[in-house]
């Protein structure tokens, strides 16, 4: 599997607290977000022409990228084995995060194989094209056992193969934070 157990069982966690909440309260909140990984550089700069207040970037020289995030939330970097690694954003008591995997990646696009990897569950809806920064990717829909539904942005910049996953409901909260992506 990708990712570790207890990435998942923590990641399940702040989903459900998530789901519960957004059931009681029947909103959300927009935010944008920012990250990189290893080699991890964290500011709060307020008030400078290019992280707006409120807002932190994150930047990662290994993985060359960054993007911008709401303060509220958390950043943990969870090494993988064999230069993989995933970061996770989350703010418990708002029950809102995403992560981001990160793998070695030679082939130029994602292939069936990579996708049945990393997929189990095999599905793939609603598939988009899209562009980050300046890769070409694809955003679609699947389940996950322990998540339920999710929304996933998949694209390959570099000999990275770069995984965004988030829950559903988060679509729209998540096409936000990844419109701020740069890659270094």
């Amino acid at each position: 599997m990708r990712k570790t157990p207890v990435v998942w069982i923590f990641f399940f966690i702040m989903v459900a607290t998530g789901a519960i909440y957004f059931l009681i309260n029947k909103k959300q909140s927009s935010t944008r977000l920012d990250t990189s990984a290893i080699t991890t550089t964290v500011s709060e700069i307020a008030g400078t022409n290019h992280i707006p207040t409120g807002w932190r970037e994150y930047q990662n020289a290994t993985y060359h990228f960054s993007l911008l995030y709401p303060k509220e939330l958390s950043v943990t970097e969870h090494s993988e084995g064999g230069g993989a690694i995933t970061v996770t954003f989350q703010n418990e008591q708002e029950a809102k995060g995403f992560q981001i995997f990160i793998v070695p990646y030679a082939e130029p696009q994602i292939s069936e194989s990579r996708f049945k990897k990393d997929v189990p569950s095999g599905v793939r809806t609603d598939l988009v094209d899209i562009t980050i920064d300046t890769a070409t990717g694809a955003s679609f829909y699947s389940t996950d056992a322990m998540l339920g539904e999710t929304k996933e942005i998949w694209f390959v910049h570099d000999g990275w193969l770069y995984e965004v996953t988030t829950i559903k409901p988060l679509d729209l909260w998540l096409d936000e934070i990844m419109k701020t992506w740069k890659f270094l």
